[in-house]
């Protein structure tokens, strides 16, 4: 024995010593046994009593087996003692609590010899256990023990839905202790094992500050987790917890250990090497460990698979163990449902983003889903994704101008769910097609007019894209070409800058003939020129070519027509709708003379009316002949002309100038400036002289002779009365014999001053005046000295219409002169005179439908008229005017009017539609009867009856049939097909140089016609080119006979062969023989490789591409004792370092997952083609090749071959107390780390 084993079993000798010594010692020191009737305050029950009760709580014994029942229990602790391996169920009734005030044994439910302990129910156990190092070394929560022999420290089993829960705080690091929520002592005879039942629910809460040996469950036997298990165990002393922290601890081999596919497992461990669950099989079907995981995000690791969820969410230092984690059972296993909706239809390059139907959906699995695409079929995944858009979301979309010009294809689309588990489908996405360019403009016809023609609205250009590409464009994209460009004027609007797919444009350019053109016809070309978006599938340009046309013609006069108004006559043109005149004239007056009557004394006379020779209306009207007897005209000579102051009345004498039909019959004056002068009758003394600058007024009374008459106011021979040339002003005073008094005005001249006048001006700006209007002339007389500067108003031309002496101009509503002029004449000197001539116009009020329109128009003038729409049901009758004037067609909505010389109203009228009384009237589609204004009403469909057969269809013929509308009793006729012809095909083939066909025997039909099909490429010396199907020679033979083969090899892609020099028969024709493949470029994740081969007859390469290699797959290399492992791409170089080997071990090598050393070196570098597992592998230094995997790492078993090397017994403590009394049991407690008792044993027979 060298000399460190020597001291190492000192060590252990001086330890055994000391625990027999601490075992007498608690054999003294152990307190007697109580009942909880007793005055000790805790619970103890024996298999072995009779049944008994107590405040929360009943207990029944039978058979060796008992039953605790606990009913809102709230006391201490709990002891139950078994006999012959007796069962226990705890029945949970409501809420319990257990509270350790001064605990018994250190355990708050403990049990000995029980086979099984189950607790059971619907209720719910709390154990709450918190004590000091002061008052406790040891604190367990559950704990189960027995006696060595054949009585049975046993099972532990939550059941039904109970709910469980231990709580176990302690400070026990001073007195050197330990704490544990559930304990089974693993070196008695009982199976020990522990189970969490489907329904039920354990929940471990504990804490502890001795940094190792704490356990939240420590079984001896099997560990099954089927229900809910909440384990949290906090460290609460200095620096960190060991290894020996275990959430769940068992000595049983791992695989009998196991997670129910329904459980729901939450664990946080602190011990530095994590959960002993690490060697668990938490795969649902419990057949194998954790060997990948799904997903690994910084401190978090998931896996996943259909049936469960594994959660790991934080490590222990060594980066490869856990301590925090959670296991449930997943309800449904991760779906991608692969459906036709998520194909993604074809597209065009430059055009838009294509998507699926429908966005990509998953379920099941732990939620969170993310898609991706994994790959594509043909390598080419660009412009392929999944959107992200609010929109669009998760449809898959393809960008054609990131894809590129590409065939269909298929990608690999996956879901990714939050534990990192996925499922893959694969999607159909359509060609990314070549965009084509292409445009049309629409030809433009203006039609035919006639020369002179009004100006032509202009027309909108319609360009519209007809290919799969965009345009663009500009203003000048539109020019006009050809000689007769210039006839046309393109008209420019907003820059379209581009047209897009299917779309058209409608507001850039328009196009009108320009006006005032000679006849003739015009066409120009309309070209567009547009540019395609992308220029490497367009060229440089887009064209398209429309044309428009024009045509001017003269008119087309009617020569047989003559029309005319009151002055001139012309042709009419045929088109309708069209005013131009042809050969427009004046009339003449050479026609016929109609209604001419001569005058007698008595009776008028008409000089009659004038008609055109040439159109026969009427040219110039008649005028009429005065009765002799009518006095028109009165004139009067006064002497001397013009009155001084030197004069007086009675020296004026008045002579007629026709005494022979009137006299002056009397005279008198008045003086108008002063009055007073005047006598009592109001005149001036005949005998007075006249006073200079005084203005007189001189009336007279003109009286007829005989038979001769005064009739002033008749229209066609009124009297006009003057004296010295001057016209006269009717008098106020009533008249004499018939005529009114008659005055004239006059100022006497101061003989002594000379008196001059120059001018007279007449102010006035209007040149148009309205009848039945009022309008007030003003004059200004200049002159020298003491002129009279009034003047004498007269208006000349009138019909009725008057002026006052104040110059207001009447013009009477029945005027009918189309101009007056007005005069104002100097009083002092009548020479001197001034006129005003203005245009008389009539008042035309139009009224529609309550809407008024009033023109002022010449007397003779025209005012077009259209009317208004009618309302619905209504149509226009005619136009009323409330006077004279003429219409052109009182009957048309659009008309001419005449002015009349007065102001005259004009109403349109409307009725309603009335049926014209014919009956129906009919075409193809509808019946309807016809207003008396044209417009159809009452229009209805057809109303159809079957169909009557009118002529059978044969064969040879076709038929025919027809039915009634039962309304209106039209007939609809229609044809009936020929019968089908049955073809009686011939059985040899008829042909000829275009094809092949069997003729019908019945008729001329070609039946199966199609073109030849050689049976050859080409004809041969021997062989012609003859049709496989029908035998027709397509290509005679050629006639060779002696083929001579050529030196080189010719060849294609699948044969090579020598060509015949004289002819092209392919000699020695055989397939390629190729040798291996070679790659020329490698593939990468993004660009395609090539290969090629040769053949070694003919030497042709066969090149072809080799698929890029896309994402590479992602494996997990697994280390044991080491560093190094984790998630690579296949092909990585990766590089491992095993730990430093613990005192008295050496490094062996790596071993892989079938047990293989597969490198000696501590490290190790090698290449990635699979998922690999490597382990590193000590043995003892001194020993005999005993291996170690892990290099110590807790979990791993020494092997039973390998003998105790020096010091490698951590420690044995045996301990053992018994007690005996009445209901007794004993205790016997034994435990070894690391080594078996037997091989203590061993090493003392050795020494």
């Amino acid at each position: 024995m060298n000399t460190k084993s020597a001291k190492h079993l000192c060590a252990g000798l001086i330890m055994f010593v000391i625990m027999i010594a601490c075992i007498a010692i608690g054999a003294i020191c152990m307190p007697t046994v109580a009942y909880a009737d007793s005055a000790n305050p805790y619970l103890q029950v024996s298999c072995n009593e009779a049944s008994k009760s107590g405040e929360g709580w009943n207990w029944q014994q039978e058979a060796g087996n008992g039953t605790l029942t606990l009913n809102n229990y709230n006391g201490q602790e709990i002891s139950i003692g078994g006999v012959n391996n007796g069962k226990v169920d705890v029945v949970l009734v409501g809420d319990n609590k257990i509270t350790v005030t001064a605990p018994y044994g250190n355990m708050a439910f403990n049990t000995y010899n029980v086979s099984t302990l189950t607790f059971k129910g619907s209720g719910s156990l709390t154990i709450d256990f918190q004590r000091t190092a002061t008052e406790q070394a040891y604190m367990r929560g559950i704990y189960m023990d027995g006696n060595a022999s054949s009585t049975n420290n046993g099972n532990l089993m939550f059941d039904e839905s109970c709910t469980v829960t231990v709580k176990v705080y302690g400070t026990v690091a001073e007195k050197n202790g330990s704490v544990d929520a559930i304990y089974i002592r693993n070196d008695r005879t009982g199976s020990g094992n522990v189970t969490v039942g489907e329904n039920a629910t354990l929940n471990i809460d504990l804490k502890c500050d001795k940094p190792y040996q704490t356990y939240g469950i420590f079984a001896k036997g099997n560990v099954v987790l089927n229900g809910t298990v909440d384990i949290k165990m906090e460290y609460t002393g200095s620096g960190a917890a060991n290894n020996t922290w275990k959430d769940v601890f068992t000595y049983a081999s791992y695989p009998d250990c196991s997670i129910g596919t329904n459980a729901k497992i939450t664990s946080v461990c602190p011990g530095s090497s994590g959960s002993s669950l690490t060697a668990f099989p938490l795969v649902a079907n419990g057949a194998e460990r954790i060997s990948s995981w799904t997903k690994v995000v910084t401190d978090e690791q998931y896996f996943e698979n259909d049936d469960c969820l594994v959660h790991v969410w934080d490590h222990c230092a060594d980066n490869i163990s856990f301590k925090n984690y959670s296991y449930e059972k997943l309800a449904a296993p991760l779906t991608l449902e692969d459906k036709a909706e998520y194909d993604v239809p074809a597209t065009v390059y430059g055009g838009d983003v294509a998507y699926s139907s429908i966005a990509l959906s998953a379920s099941g699995g732990s939620g969170e889903y993310t898609f991706s695409i994994v790959s594509a079929a043909d390598g080419n995944k660009n412009g392929v994704g999944i959107s992200s858009n609010e929109s669009d979301l998760n449809k898959i979309y393809v960008a054609p101008n990131l894809r590129g010009v590409s065939e269909a294809t298929e990608i690999t689309v996956k879901v990714t769910d939050k534990g990192g588990y996925s499922k893959t489908i694969t999607v159909n996405i359509g060609a990314v097609a070549a965009p084509t360019y292409s445009a049309t403009v629409d030809n433009v016809d203006f039609g035919t007019v006639r020369v002179g023609y009004s100006p032509v609205t202009q027309v909108p250009l319609r360009v519209a894209n007809t290919g799969t590409g965009k345009i663009n464009c500009i203003l000048d994209s539109i020019t006009l070409e050809g000689e007769n460009a210039s006839a046309f004027t393109l008209g420019f609007y907003s820059n379209p800058y581009s047209i897009g797919v299917g779309k058209e444009n409608t507001a850039a350019w328009s196009v009108k003939p320009k006006s005032d053109l000679p006849v003739g016809s015009y066409t120009a070309t309309i070209k567009f020129s547009g540019t395609p978006e992308y220029s490497q599938y367009g060229g440089s340009s887009v064209e398209a070519t429309a044309t428009v046309t024009f045509v001017v013609t003269e008119h087309d006069f009617d020569t047989s027509t003559w029309e005319h108004d009151e002055n001139t006559h012309w042709n009419p043109c045929k088109d309708a709708g069209c005013a131009v005149h042809g050969n427009e004239a004046a009339h003449d007056t050479e026609g016929e003379l109609k209604n001419a009557t001569a005058a007698t004394f008595d009776t008028d006379g008409y000089t009659g009316d004038k008609y055109c020779s040439v159109c026969g209306a009427l040219a110039e009207e008649g005028t009429v002949i005065p009765a002799g007897k009518y006095i028109r005209v009165s004139q009067a000579t006064m002497t001397p002309a013009a009155i001084t102051d030197k004069l007086t009345a009675n020296d004026l004498v008045f002579a007629s100038l026709d005494p022979s039909k009137y006299t002056v019959a009397l005279w008198r004056v008045f003086d108008l400036t002063d009055n007073a002068l005047n006598t009592a009758s109001g005149q001036y003394p005949k005998d007075s002289k006249f006073i200079a600058n005084h203005e007189y007024a001189i009336e007279i009374a003109f009286t007829a002779v005989g038979s001769y008459e005064y009739e002033e106011m008749y229209a066609t021979h009124f009297s006009t009365f003057t004296v010295n040339g001057q016209p006269t002003q009717i008098s106020t005073v009533s008249s004499l014999a018939g005529s009114k008094y008659r005055r004239i005005t006059l100022t006497a001249a101061d003989t002594t001053i000379p008196v001059t006048v120059t001018d007279v001006q007449i102010s006035f700006s209007e040149l148009n005046v309205e009848r039945g209007g009022s309008y007030t002339f003003t004059a200004t007389v200049n002159g020298t000295g003491a002129f009279d500067n009034s003047v004498i108003w007269s208006v000349e031309g009138a019909d009725s219409s008057t002026i006052s002496v104040g110059g207001i101009l009447s013009v009477t509503a029945n005027e009918s002169s189309s101009t007056i002029t007005v005069k104002a004449t100097s009083k002092q000197d009548s020479t001197k005179y001034a006129t005003k001539t203005v245009t008389v116009r009539s008042l035309i009020t139009v009224s529609q439908k309550g809407v008024e329109t009033q023109y002022k128009v010449v007397a003779g003038g025209k005012i077009n008229l259209t009317a208004a729409t009618a309302a619905s049901g209504y149509h226009f009758k005619e136009w009323q005017v409330s006077g004279a004037g003429t219409f052109a067609d009182k009957t048309a909505q659009k008309t001419e009017f005449t002015v009349p010389n007065e102001n005259v109203t004009i109403t349109s009228v409307y009725e309603l539609h009335t049926a014209n009384g014919e009956g129906w009237l009919t075409d193809s589609t509808k019946h309807y009867h016809v207003c008396s204004c044209g417009t159809e009403i009452d229009a209805a469909p057809h109303t159809f009856g079957e169909w009557t057969v009118i002529k059978p269809a044969t064969e040879d013929e076709k038929g025919s049939r027809e039915r009634s509308c039962s309304v209106c009793s039209y007939k609809q006729t229609e044809e009936i097909d020929k019968l089908p012809h049955t073809h009686n095909p011939a059985s040899a083939w008829t042909n000829d140089a275009t094809g092949h066909w069997h003729a019908c025997s019945g008729c001329n039909e070609k039946l199966d016609f199609a073109a030849h099909t050689p049976d050859r490429a080409e004809a041969t010396e021997t062989e012609p080119v003859k049709c496989s199907v029908c035998g027709y020679v397509i290509t005679p033979a050629l006639g060779h006979t002696t083929h001579t083969p050529e030196e080189n090899w010719r060849y294609d892609e699948n044969n090579h062969w020598h060509k015949c020099d004289g002819c092209s028969e392919q000699l020695d024709k055989a397939t390629h023989t190729y040798g291996d493949w070679t790659v020329t470029k490698q593939p990468t994740a993004t660009e395609s490789g090539e290969k090629e081969r040769t053949c070694s007859v003919c030497g042709y390469k066969q090149i072809e591409t080799v698929p890029m290699t896309g994402e590479s797959e992602k494996v997990a290399i697994t280390v044991t004792g080491g560093n190094g492992g984790g998630s690579y791409n296949v092909g990585d170089t990766v590089t491992v370092t095993a730990n430093a080997p613990e005192e008295g071990k050496t490094f062996k090598g790596w071993r892989d997952a079938n047990g293989n050393i597969v490198s000696t070196d501590v490290t190790y570098t090698f290449t990635v083609t699979g998922e690999v597992s490597l382990t590193a592998v000590y043995e003892d230094i001194n020993a005999g090749g005993g291996e170690q995997p892990g290099g110590g790492q807790p979990g791993g078993e020494q092997s039973e071959k390998t003998g105790l090397s020096g010091g490698q017994i951590a420690g044995i403590v045996i301990g053992s107390v018994l007690l005996a009394g009445i209901g007794g049991f004993a205790i016997f407690w034994f435990a070894v780390k690391k080594k078996k008792f037997a091989d203590l044993i061993a090493l003392f027979k050795k020494k």
